[in-house]
């Protein structure tokens, strides 16, 4: 009796395991046919036994289930799952069959699905969340790609920048500037922001040579995106060597006289040296040849638009070179005493004002034409430029009781805005 027993019981510990692995089987036809509780009632049912808790194949179609949950309901926490799942099969048996022949589009959807919820946070601006979310996306493309199953998942550029321009907002700076880099380092030329935060980030740490290469790299990557060049120009005044690029500039600009962009560029410097602002864009003081800069900037604007008479930055930077003196004049005139307002100095001012505010004005209507051509074709900065030369022949308008232009232009900033 004793011996039958124990086969008795021999085969009924049998039975209890092939019970087991037919709730991994009927778990992984539950999903087949898109009964997703049933299967994870049974996939859940065959992890609490002993016979089938530590098997592969049990961990792989749990897997499979909250990735096919992940998917359908768009959530990172069953991608989590899914992977967390994925890992322990793949541990128990790194070559499982299954893996192989379809581990690749799996884990891509489990990558995916934890990416797409960084950048809904992006988007959210829920950063320190958005990071996480990346971080994790990075490490379930990294762990796959190193088990070597035969495929791989492909590194998103993008979402190396985002991920360090999430860090950056979440305060977690030595985070970012990892991520940055990288971006950097992938040739990543869809967002300029990549190379403000990673130039900046270098100019904190003081590294020169970074932050200049930076933004030399981005001038070249985004040509119309003046940020570039104020930064530029920040990095000569910050390190003393503001002298150096103006006689590089004058250099090439004697050896290319025709270089219309070379030329302009040249002019809008000499412009912002001679009106210096901090780094929050208020002016600061003048330097001491401010008058020779400034005429050597109204002499390079005119080679400029001798190149390319039409172009709307050109006529703009010249006539907010005059429109800016004439505002300077004016404060001047604002200034004097009231006896002084009837005096020849008031009167000398007046017309000065008058005067550049009239050489202003057919450089700004050439703007304004150039940039309403331009249509659905403008960039950020150049509606920015835009809307500014609007501005000014709204105010110079007004000032010559040009009422009816002054209505003209305020219809086009509403359409701008």
């Amino acid at each position: 009796m004793k011996k039958l027993f124990v086969t008795l019981l021999f085969c009924g510990a049998g039975f209890a395991a092939m019970a087991q692995k037919a709730k991994v089987n009927s778990a992984d036809e539950y999903l087949k046919s898109d009964k997703i509780d049933q299967a994870k009632a049974d996939i859940e049912a065959a992890l609490a036994h002993e016979k089938t808790k530590d098997d592969a194949r049990t961990w792989y179609v749990k897997g499979k289930i909250y990735e096919a949950l992940a998917t359908k309901n768009k959530s990172a926490a069953d991608a989590e799952v899914a992977f967390e799942a994925f890992k322990k099969a793949l541990e128990i048996n790194p070559k499982l069959p299954e893996a192989l022949l379809e581990m690749n589009n799996r884990m891509f959807n489990v990558y995916a699905t934890i990416g797409n919820a960084g950048y809904g946070n992006l988007n959210d601006q829920k950063w320190d969340s958005s990071f996480i979310y990346f971080k994790k996306a990075v490490e379930v493309r990294d762990y796959y790609n190193g088990k070597n199953l035969g495929g791989s998942i492909p590194t998103d550029t993008a979402m190396v920048f985002y991920a360090g321009y999430a860090a950056q907002q979440a305060g977690k700076k030595d985070d970012a500037f990892e991520l940055l880099k990288k971006a950097a380092d992938l040739q990543f030329k869809t967002e300029p922001a990549l190379y403000v935060v990673l130039a900046q980030q270098y100019e904190e740490r003081g590294d020169n040579a970074n932050w200049l290469g930076t933004i030399e790299k981005a001038k070249g990557l985004f040509p119309a995106d003046k940020r570039f060049n104020d930064m530029e120009m920040l990095y000569y005044s910050k390190t003393g060597k503001t002298d150096d690029l103006l006689s590089m500039l004058e250099k090439k600009v004697n050896e290319n006289p025709s270089d219309f962009s070379l030329v302009l560029d040249y002019a809008i410097r000499l412009d912002n040296v001679a009106n210096p602002r901090d780094e929050k864009g208020n002016d600061v003081a003048k330097p001491a040849n401010y008058d020779a800069l400034m005429n050597k900037a109204e002499e390079a604007y005119k080679k400029a638009l001798a190149i390319k008479a039409d172009d709307a930055t050109a006529n703009f930077q010249l006539g907010a070179l005059y429109f800016n003196r004439a505002v300077a004049s004016n404060k001047e005139l604002n200034s004097l005493s009231s006896k002084e307002q009837t005096g020849p100095k008031a009167k000398e001012l007046q017309g000065k004002v008058q005067g550049l505010m009239d050489q202003s004005l057919p450089y700004f209507e050439k703007a304004d034409a150039g940039f309403t051509a331009m249509g659905s074709k403008m960039e950020a900065s150049d509606k920015r430029t835009f809307e500014s030369a609007l501005y000014a022949l709204q105010k110079i308008y007004a000032i010559k009781n040009m009422n009816d232009k002054v209505e003209t232009v305020k219809k086009k900033l509403e359409g701008l805005n």
